[in-house]
C-alpha cells in the first residue's frame, strides 16, 4: 500500500503503519512493535473509573458525641416503656380491684377484708379484665374466698340461725372459724386469718394439733 495513501494520525502527525481488515488505520507506538491499536492509549495512563453512584460510602468513624446521644436515647426509650407497662399494669391492678370491692356485696363478702387477704390478691391478680368471662370468673373467686375463710363475710363470719339466748360460756371467744375448716385453710389462708384475729388463730391451731 503506498504510504501517501494511509492516514496521517491529527495528534502525532505520524502515518498509519497499515490498514487492519476492518479499515481501522494501525498507528505506530513507541517502544512498540508497531501492532498496537489507537496511540491514545499511550498517551498516559487510563483515568480512574468513576465511583459507582449505587456503592455505598464507606461508614464514617466513630463519633463518642454522637454515641453517647444515642446511648442516651437508648436509655430514654426503655425508661419510657417501663414507665408505661408500670402505668398500665396499675390501672389493670384498680380495675379489678374496684370491680371486687362491687362484686363482694353481691357475694356476701366484706370489701376491705376480702382486697386485704392475700390468696384473693393472689387470684385476682391473675384475672384479666378485658377477659368476656371476667365477672363470671371474679365471682368464683370470691365466692370461694367466703367458703374457705367466714372471716372474709360481711357478716364477719357469724354462725348462721337465730342467736343464743343468755351468755356464752364457752371457753374462749365464740369460734368464727371451726376447726374443720381451719383445717382446710390453705397456707395463705392461715396466714389471712393470723393477721386478722390472731387469738381465734392461736385457739384454732392449738385445736388441730
Amino acid at each position: 500500500m503506498n504510504a501517501s495513501a494511509l492516514p496521517i494520525h491529527p495528534r502525532t502527525g505520524e502515518s498509519a503503519l497499515g490498514l487492519r481488515r476492518d479499515g481501522r488505520p494501525i498507528w505506530p507506538i513507541k517502544g512498540g512493535s508497531g501492532e498496537g491499536g489507537d496511540p491514545a492509549s499511550a498517551d498516559g495512563p487510563n483515568p480512574a473509573p468513576s465511583a459507582d453512584p449505587g456503592t455505598p460510602s464507606a461508614p464514617p468513624a466513630n463519633d463518642p458525641a454522637a454515641e453517647r446521644q444515642l446511648a442516651d436515647a437508648t436509655k430514654r426509650a426503655e425508661q419510657a416503656t417501663t414507665e408505661r407497662d408500670a402505668a398500665l399494669a396499675e390501672a389493670r391492678r384498680l380495675r379489678v380491684e374496684l370491680a371486687a370491692h362491687q362484686a363482694a356485696h353481691k357475694g356476701g363478702a366484706d370489701p376491705a377484708r376480702l382486697l386485704d387477704s392475700h390468696s384473693v390478691a393472689t387470684q385476682l391478680e391473675a384475672l384479666d379484665p378485658s377477659d368476656a368471662k371476667f365477672a363470671e370468673r371474679l365471682d368464683c373467686v370470691i365466692a370461694a374466698a367466703v367458703e374457705a375463710n367466714p372471716l372474709l363475710r360481711a357478716d364477719g363470719g357469724a354462725p348462721a340461725g337465730p342467736p343464743k339466748g343468755g351468755a356464752d360460756f364457752t371457753p374462749g371467744a365464740p369460734a368464727t372459724v371451726t376447726p374443720e375448716q381451719f383445717a382446710r385453710l390453705s397456707y395463705a389462708e392461715r396466714v389471712d386469718l393470723h393477721q386478722s384475729d390472731p387469738n381465734l388463730y392461736r385457739q384454732l391451731s392449738a385445736a388441730s394439733e
